[in-house]
């Protein structure tokens, strides 16, 4: 059966709208070239500040979004008409399923664009009295382990209670393109956050399967291979792919001066970042 997944995106609201839209036209372009090479059926439906995914394979789809920068979210919803009625039906199936036989926590949450007869506060008083009727389960308005969402937007709705965290950021290749040494796994890491800044990387390795854990995170990868000296790899980095700065996983405490050999920009995001982070930021990236 079919699932619908709806698509948050997070920092390009902060941007103007012509740059917004180039953001948003990115995100879509590396989302469709990323879940066509993980060989799914999808259909992506673009809609005002939201994207929606159509697949039959849900499961594998979420775990790929997950890993897209520029998504700060999703969410397998079902779709049905704007109807208080249907709805309300929906919700109490929905309830079944999650609030019967346990003291599960949960609230109606309803959120809403466009012009309604009936406020997003009156949705949430008038499904949850009904879900309220049926079932004793505390209610918890903060936060509830089972949150039965609604998203009106104009006429239809999206019902969910599952929101699955995304990587954030930038869509990769909305910035410039920068150098990434790749040697160890912190070089990955660092490699990963720059990316979630909007930047394509190129990959400056002797260990090609390790530099490969970053094609999780974007559409597409060039990896340039060194035996024993980089520095020739960069410079191929820099002169056929205009990269901008140099990236590396250096920290306050394995810092080298390299500034005196590179003349680019030198970038070290580990820079400030505690361990705990890092361990953080290590496992989504390599679980």
């Amino acid at each position: 059966m079919a699932q619908l997944i709806l698509c948050r995106y997070g920092e390009l609201w902060l941007k103007s709208k012509p740059v917004m839209d180039k953001f948003y036209s990115k995100l879509i372009s590396n989302m469709h070239k990323t879940l066509t090479r993980e060989q799914v059926d999808f259909k992506i439906m673009r809609k005002r500040n939201r994207a929606f995914v159509d697949t039959e394979d849900p499961e594998k789809v979420i775990e790929i979004l997950k890993r897209v920068p520029g998504l700060i979210s999703i969410s397998p919803v079902l779709k049905i008409d704007m109807d208080l009625d249907t709805i309300e039906k929906e919700l109490l199936r929905l309830a079944e399923i999650k609030l019967k036989g346990n003291k599960k926590t949960w609230a109606v949450k309803v959120k809403r664009v466009g012009t309604h007869d009936i406020t997003s506060k009156e949705m949430e008083s008038r499904w949850g009295f009904a879900v309220g009727s049926i079932y004793d389960n505390p209610v918890d308005l903060s936060r509830p382990e089972i949150p039965l969402n609604v998203e009106v937007r104009n006429s239809s709705a999206y019902i969910f209670t599952d929101t699955y965290q995304c990587a954030g950021g930038l869509p990769v290749g909305v910035e410039g393109t920068v150098a990434a040494l790749i040697e160890t796994e912190d070089d990955i890491i660092a490699a990963y956050l720059i990316m979630k800044r909007g930047c394509d990387v190129i990959a400056i390795t002797d260990n090609k399967k390790l530099a490969e854990k970053l094609l999780r995170s974007t559409p597409h990868l060039e990896i340039i291979e060194f035996k024993k000296d980089w520095t020739d790899a960069l410079k191929t980095a820099i002169e056929k792919h205009e990269a901008k700065a140099f990236v590396n996983g250096e920290n306050l405490k394995t810092m080298t001066d390299l500034e005196k050999d590179i003349e680019l920009p030198i970038l070290r995001p580990l820079i400030g970042i505690d361990d705990k982070k890092i361990k953080e930021i290590r496992t989504k990236i390599f679980d």
